[in-house]
């Protein structure tokens, strides 16, 4: 009874979190935009969205109990900075379907039963093209049917840093803090953010039968004692690449995708900077953070591999086999092959789109190499 009661708070405490972020939203479309269908929208469909996505979540385990008894053996975690590399290595593991890895329009809807019933309309939009949700020109295409990360599956839950870059929530007086440091949040909320995370993973495994999971949950570098402590078999590589490139990058492209999302034109120019300064402050705090973790011992080199960016842009087979040796994944000779083929194309790669210079986001390189001087020393990243 204890057991259920404990559940039942740790529900209720993710639920109200939930609701609070919402009612940040609100006000910051509100204040942002004033009223008008964005604020509709947020104020009644998003709830019932959200409360749709709720009750498939429940019905899962009515019409699918078995899910429950999945087990997650030695899943592994691709983690680095955003713009660290990350989403290549995932996708490079995940091009023959041989691992559980999440197509974009699956991590929007994690329940089966809601898979089941939305399969035929979503694999129709698919075939008569129009699946394209980002195009290239933002930056990161996406599509209904791209693998994507992981960690968008904490949108559901309202706790995670994505949720300022899908709502308004990215111009909002309060400065989404909570959503940075999850490890400071309370414990009852903690646990039950991370057993949703892992009854996603349930639901994928069992609705796509590949056992072995690959997930790429980047904000969570800032969750990993909590990953570790739900999944204590883990294995975490960790890309890290000069935030030299990678802050100007992951700028340029919320730049690109809040002007998509809600037009450059719209957005109060003092907000925007705001949002900007922001992103900055905790872009440099994964760093530290992380770094700290490590610098602290509080993560096994067993289960923790630090893997240089430049290995996988100049010598993607021997970073590839480092990888596999440290996770132990088990390939088949179809991927080998793929893997193979990318290592000998790496060469010729070229980046389509541009990113701005730190300075059009109101930074220094000054300001960076001061901020970050631990992480250009400790891997040599030229200032």
């Amino acid at each position: 009874m204890s057991e259920v009661l404990a559940h039942l708070d740790r529900i209720a405490h993710m639920i109200w979190f939930r609701i609070k972020i919402h009612v940040k939203i609100l006000r910051a479309t509100w204040d942002t935009f004033g009223f008008g269908t964005r604020f509709v929208f947020q104020l009644l469909f998003a709830p019932l969205l959200g409360l749709v996505a709720m009750l498939l979540f429940a019905l899962d385990n009515v019409f699918f109990p078995r899910f429950r008894q999945v087990k997650i053996e030695k899943p592994i975690f691709i983690i680095g900075h955003p713009r660290s590399g990350t989403t290549f290595l995932h996708r490079l593991f995940a091009q023959t379907g041989e691992f559980a890895v999440f197509k974009f329009w699956e991590l929007m809807v994690p329940s089966i039963l809601g898979r089941r019933l939305l399969a035929p309309i979503v694999e129709r939009r698919i075939r008569a093209g129009k699946g394209i949700i980002y195009p290239k020109e933002a930056g990161h295409e996406l599509c209904l049917d791209s693998i994507e990360e992981e960690e968008l599956l904490f949108s559901l839950t309202g706790n995670t840093q994505f949720v300022t870059l899908n709502s308004t929530l990215a111009f909002s007086d309060w400065d989404y803090a909570e959503l940075v440091y999850c490890e400071e949040q309370p414990k009852r909320l903690r646990e039950q953010t991370m057993r949703f995370f892992k009854h996603c993973l349930q639901r994928h495994i069992y609705y796509t039968g590949n056992t072995q999971v690959v997930a790429k949950p980047n904000y969570s570098g800032m969750r990993i004692p909590s990953l570790l402590e739900e999944f204590p078999d883990a294995k975490i590589v960790y890309i890290i690449r000069s935030p030299m490139e990678t802050i100007p990058s992951h700028l340029s492209l919320h730049r690109n995708l809040l002007n998509y999302n809600w037009g450059r034109e719209k957005i109060p120019e003092d907000r925007l900077k705001r949002y900007f300064a922001r992103r900055y402050r905790y872009d440099v705090a994964f760093y530290r953070y992380v770094e700290d973790l490590i610098e602290g011992g509080e993560v096994d080199g067993s289960q923790f591999l630090v893997l240089p960016y430049s290995e996988l842009r100049e010598n993607l087979e021997v970073a590839a086999k480092r990888v596999i040796e440290f996770t132990g994944l088990e390939l088949s000779d179809d991927l080998l092959e793929r893997i193979q083929k990318q290592c000998d194309a790496q060469k010729g790669y070229r980046r389509e789109h541009r990113n701005l210079a730190p300075e059009d986001f109101g930074i220094s390189r000054k300001k960076i190499t001061e901020d970050l001087g631990f992480v250009f020393e400790k891997y040599g990243f030229p200032k």
